[in-house]
């Protein structure tokens, strides 16, 4: 391969594609515990005390179920960008609300770790439907009907 081109040029042309289905893969993971009485327990009875949220049963659930929910759409990309707009309100309540929001902070990975999902979801927001989606598809179809 040529230097010139392996510095300079894009070497998969869709890279958005791969962000949103490891994104995607990521959320499903953490979202299937959602399925897990025991860890659901344990993480009601965080909502319930650390943060401090009213509702904490049904925050807990939506919040997993959520991620769960948005990690099959982005592996699939149908609906991306609202997808993309519930990991970021996800991401910014766990973010700025639940984990107080010091990202700067080398002791707060999770806030870190939150905040960079909310940066991803807004960068799949923006780009909106990418190559290899349903969403594609369905834009295809759209715009030929």
């Amino acid at each position: 391969m040529d230097l010139k081109k392996l510095l300079f040029q894009p070497l998969f042309k869709h890279p958005m594609t791969i962000v949103r289905i490891c994104t995607g893969i990521g959320f499903l993971i953490q979202g299937a515990n959602v399925f897990n009485s025991g860890f659901m327990e344990g993480h009601i009875a965080i909502f319930e005390g650390f943060y401090n949220l009213p509702a904490p049963e049904f925050l807990a659930y939506i919040s997993k179920g959520g991620e769960f929910v948005i990690g099959l759409l982005l592996v699939l990309g149908l609906f991306t960008r609202a997808a993309a707009l519930f990991l970021m309100i996800n991401m910014a309540v766990a973010t700025f609300h639940a984990l107080g929001g010091d990202i700067l902070s080398t002791e707060n990975y999770q806030a870190q770790l939150s905040w960079f999902y909310l940066i991803i979801g807004f960068a799949i927001f923006i780009n909106g439907t990418t190559k290899y989606s349903i969403d594609e598809r369905l834009e295809e179809k759209w715009s030929s009907s």
